[in-house]
């Protein structure tokens, strides 16, 4: 039986801000006009797959609408996932960002939508396990080695590198650079 407790409005929002990770309503803005707080909850809708949902709130925080010009949703929703990634707990990932999650749940509609609608930056490192996207489809890919699982990151993976997401070592070579971010054990 689960137990529930009355607390304080003013305690509930502290709670909502530690949790979430986003600040609450009384931030509304960041220096660049997105409002974070409109994310409150993304983990959750991308888990349902609830796509309105996670939609509603992306173009809240970007502060766009479906009905702006494309071009324009694109630059204001990459510009929020560069600065303000989502990052979810419950999964293989402490603290994994979003498309790591959306991958996990199996939610391909926010993969598509996030690759090649949104067109954000898929080569993020997480600070939690050092690695990218795709280090984390591939690893699945070799996880689930020789079950029905293994061809779903496969086709995570090959989505996501036509997409033009790599992997830490590609990027590495590349000259970028991770400062403070450890290298994974392989």
């Amino acid at each position: 039986m689960r137990a529930f407790h009355l607390v304080s409005a003013a305690a509930a929002l502290v709670l909502m801000t530690a949790v979430s990770g986003f600040p609450t309503t009384g931030q509304a803005q960041d220096a660049s006009g997105f409002r974070l707080e409109a994310l409150n909850g993304i983990c959750g809708d991308v888990r349902t797959g609830n796509s309105n949902r996670w939609e509603a709130k992306v173009y809240a925080a970007a502060g766009v609408s479906p009905s702006d010009p494309p071009e324009q949703i694109q630059v204001r929703v990459r510009a929020l996932f560069d600065q303000h990634m989502p990052h979810c707990d419950g999964f293989d990932v402490r603290r994994g960002n979003l498309l790591k999650y959306a991958i996990n749940q199996g939610t391909t509609a926010f993969i598509y939508t996030a690759t090649w609608v949104w067109r954000i930056d898929l080569n993020q490192v997480d600070v939690s396990d050092g690695k990218t996207v795709l280090d984390y489809a591939y690893a699945g890919i070799q996880r689930w080695r020789g079950t029905p699982e293994e061809s779903l990151y496969q086709n995570y993976f090959d989505e996501l590198s036509r997409g033009g997401a790599k992997t830490r070592v590609q990027l590495e070579a590349e000259g970028r650079r991770f400062p403070g971010i450890p290298m994974p054990a392989q």
